[in-house]
């Protein structure tokens, strides 16, 4: 049977083993290399070329054109380094809900396929958003008057001077912004999914605890008790895999709401230069709609895994439990007190991972361009 990660992620994946961030089982040296070379030669001189173009040129007009691809690149840079360097602690995250502790039966199943779709169809929407948004970026130059690159980068000498410097150049700019918006478009829905995943094995403890006494056909107290331990169990695995999935993300989503604040702000500042109905315009409306969805991935499946987790009293209490033991009675009160705190995933152990970051998120943004545009 396909396990639930490759059911959910499994483009995601396939995408990052190509970008050597998803490390097989035994990594190679080889595969080491692979994924330091793509990392460090593809990668990095996108930004640091291009903030180099930012503080050198004369002309600060032209900074907006290049703010938010530069700022989003020098994110994906600290994104990707876990990836990088701790790539089989992070493969062990992933699959983490793969464990046995997380088999739910086959009456629980259409729960969880709910949440798998969901994974899946995010996914494919993003990713197929990015190839499209990152072949119209490339197009850009070809659409302009004489020789324009994709992103202004400082360089010693002009590089559009000699055709086969530009050409390098192009190559090196196209690869570097194909390796940043395709590992994000991995990336991104992967790291909100497993929080939506997580939500649903909770909707499935819910079930459980609600219909204890169905599940309990013979009615004894040992069989409930036997039943309530399992639901402790189950909870407490999910709580071990929220610790886990903090650890491991919690500084790769803080990087990415630090930055969002700059490029949501260096997009509005685009917009507000361009001609409407123009294809710069429409190319960059969709960039920042690709990004706050981007964004919002964590914000929102965030939200629900605290909601998920905040009802979990309710589904006890809208049980039959007035017809349980008194010892069951203590085992759920025991149960609906350690859920009186309900899950929150933090960025950064400072942000939560919450509807009201995205809208925070968005009025920095606004002070930032405002302050920009007073400038």
């Amino acid at each position: 049977m396909i396990s639930i990660i490759w059911q959910s992620f499994n483009t995601n994946i396939k995408i990052m083993k190509l970008f050597g961030l998803y490390p097989p089982e035994k990594p190679t040296r080889l595969f080491r290399i692979r994924s330091y070379l793509l990392y460090f030669v593809i990668l990095i001189p996108v930004p640091a070329l291009g903030a180099l173009y930012i503080f050198l040129e004369e002309d600060q007009t032209r900074i907006g054109d290049n703010g938010f691809v530069v700022a989003e690149t020098a994110c994906v840079i600290i994104k990707l380094m876990p990836f990088v360097v701790n790539g089989s602690q992070m493969k062990r995250c992933i699959h983490y809900l793969e464990d046995s502790s997380f088999e739910v039966a086959p009456d629980n199943r259409k729960i969880l396929e709910k949440s798998i779709y969901i994974c899946r169809r995010n996914s494919k929407v993003f990713i197929v958003s990015i190839v499209v948004g990152n072949i119209s970026f490339n197009l850009k130059p070809f659409l302009g008057e004489g020789r324009i690159l994709p992103v202004d980068v400082w360089f010693p000498c002009s590089p559009t001077e000699n055709t086969k410097i530009y050409c390098i150049i192009f190559l090196m700019l196209s690869l570097g912004i194909g390796y940043m918006s395709l590992s994000n478009a991995a990336i991104d829905p992967l790291i909100g999914g497993l929080c939506c995943l997580a939500s649903g094995h909770l909707q499935v403890l819910k079930n459980n605890l609600q219909n204890l006494h169905t599940k309990s056909a013979e009615s004894s107290s040992d069989t409930m008790k036997r039943n309530i331990k399992k639901c402790v169990k189950y909870h407490s695995a999910i709580l071990s895999f929220i610790k886990e999935y903090e650890r491991c993300f919690s500084s790769i989503v803080f990087s990415q709401f630090l930055a969002s604040v700059v490029v949501v702000c260096f997009c509005c500042l685009q917009l507000n230069k361009l001609p409407p109905m123009t294809i710069t315009f429409f190319n960059t409306v969709g960039y920042l709609i690709v990004f706050l969805a981007e964004i919002y991935f964590y914000c929102y499946y965030g939200t629900i895994l605290y909601e998920e987790s905040n009802s979990l009293s309710n589904a006890i209490y809208m049980g039959n439990w007035y017809d349980y033991d008194i010892n069951s009675k203590k085992d759920l009160i025991f149960l609906m007190e350690r859920s009186k705190r309900p899950i929150s995933v933090t960025a950064g152990k400072i942000l939560d991972l919450s509807v009201d970051t995205f809208v925070m998120i968005l009025q920095r943004s606004y002070s930032l361009l405002a302050v920009l545009k007073n400038q």
